[in-house]
């Protein structure tokens, strides 16, 4: 017979774990139609059917303001559910429902995050590496990839250069200006050669 072994509350949620080692997270209010306390007997899968029924709504739900706020890649889906305690069934329901309405995926998603941090002068380094951090596949990141061209880069690399000549007006040596502009041009994800020929247009005046 599986049994309640404890109930602790954790900020908002709580977790009720079982004699045989499974945990099930719950709200207040689950927990009070559910009536559990120590030592109750349980049924695991009436658990389990509870928990698909009640929190597979609410699961959807947050996953829906979350794209509603910007596109989402698959993996950020989700990791902000696990981190909101939801069951991995109910994590899989929410996802399979998103791709197959066509609100989640993965290959639009980077497409969207690439033309946007280009956009933003980021070079591609740094946008693969968010691409990955996101849990995009290497085999989308690599496709995605491939589209950006080099003069892409060095025309980026160029309006940077340009915006931030404008912006800083003090004096200093110019040698220092360029170490410090093709420094932040490989903080943002361009390569060494790309940074040294776009500060070299932009010194020639020919960068338009």
């Amino acid at each position: 017979m599986v049994t309640v072994d404890s109930v602790s509350r954790i900020r908002s949620k709580f977790r009720v774990t079982l004699s045989d080692d499974s945990s099930w997270w719950f709200t207040a209010g689950d927990l009070k139609e559910l009536g559990l306390t120590e030592g109750d007997p349980v049924d695991p899968e009436q658990l389990r059917q509870f928990t698909l029924l009640h929190q597979y709504p609410r699961g959807l739900n947050l996953a829906v303001a979350m794209l509603a706020r910007r596109a989402c890649s698959r993996e950020e889906i989700r990791k902000k559910l696990d981190a909101n305690h939801y069951h991995e069934e109910v994590t899989d329901l929410v996802l399979y429902k998103l791709e197959k309405e066509g609100f989640l995926d993965d290959r639009a998603f980077a497409e969207q995050w690439l033309r946007y941090r280009l956009s933003g002068r980021y070079g591609s380094r740094r946008v693969e590496q968010e691409l990955r951090f996101k849990g995009v596949s290497p085999e989308i990141r690599s496709e995605i990839m491939e589209s950006v061209s080099e003069e892409d880069q060095l025309s980026q690399a160029v309006l940077f250069i340009q915006a931030r000549l404008r912006r800083d007006s003090r004096e200093e040596d110019p040698r220092k200006t360029r170490d410090r502009i093709l420094r932040a041009l490989l903080r943002r994800g361009f390569d060494w050669d790309t940074a040294r020929t776009a500060w070299s247009r932009c010194q020639r005046g020919d960068a338009d």
